[in-house]
């Protein structure tokens, strides 16, 4: 039973660290952001443009 925690915890540690190094730093939530916004932008103009 024991074993099954500790690898339990081993495997959560490890997603934590996973979702922690997938990029969220600044830098990659600014760029991140950027592409959201012209994503945004470009549906925004396609929309008017069928309207």
């Amino acid at each position: 039973m024991i074993l099954f925690l500790i690898l339990f915890f081993v495997l959560q540690g490890f997603v934590l660290f996973c979702c922690a190094a997938a990029g969220n730093d600044p830098v990659s939530q600014k760029l991140s952001d950027e592409e959201q916004m012209k994503f945004l932008s470009d549906w925004n103009r396609r929309q008017s443009e069928n309207a």
